[in-house]
């Protein structure tokens, strides 16, 4: 895994052009807007993968992610972005322990403040592999229902649990299974 605070990051416009490009941490200072990836991984049982954020995360250390994903790195593909999450988060490859993995579009996410954003592209992934979590960024997995998993919004990240939902609504739209 790269240092995080030194990788280079893609800064956007409103309407998701690339700007410019600086390290992450400069970004995270100025709350810049950026690309992420989104991925809901559900397990054979048809449960969701949840994690638990580990505390030296550098934005929202400690708390439940209802989605796979993280901060697309400079010239990174969008879709090879939510590859690499998965792999670095959960250990899962595509497609060898992956069975589905639906790009679902991209939802631009504005936060409380009404000010600043950021792009999510979004994924609905499901997996019959056990997962091997990356200690570094990852505390603990949980395998939840959808009930389970928004009786803890008060406990995971808002935007990913915004982004979670979404993406339930995108999959159950083309008619996936969730």
């Amino acid at each position: 895994m790269t240092n995080p605070a030194g990788e280079l990051v893609d800064i956007v416009d409103a309407d998701n052009r690339i700007v410019t490009t600086m390290e992450r941490a400069q970004m995270r200072r100025q709350r810049l807007p950026h690309r992420c990836s989104y991925i809901v991984c559900q397990d054979a049982a048809s449960r969701f993968l949840i994690e638990v954020r580990t505390l030296c995360k550098d934005y929202a250390p400690g708390l439940l992610d209802a989605c796979v994903g993280g901060v697309m790195q400079h010239g990174e593909d969008a879709v090879l972005s939510a590859q690499r999450e998965l792999y670095e988060e959960l250990g899962l490859k595509v497609p060898e322990q992956v069975s589905a993995f639906v790009p679902l579009g991209v939802y631009k996410h504005i936060w409380a403040d009404g000010q600043h954003f950021h792009f999510g592209y979004l994924y609905y992934a499901r997996t019959r592999a056990v997962t091997v979590r990356q200690r570094s960024e990852v505390s603990g997995l949980l395998c939840l229902t959808e009930q389970e998993v928004l009786s803890l919004s008060n406990c995971c990240v808002g935007d990913s649990l915004v982004c979670f939902k979404e993406i339930l609504a995108r999959a159950r739209a083309q008619g996936l299974s969730v």
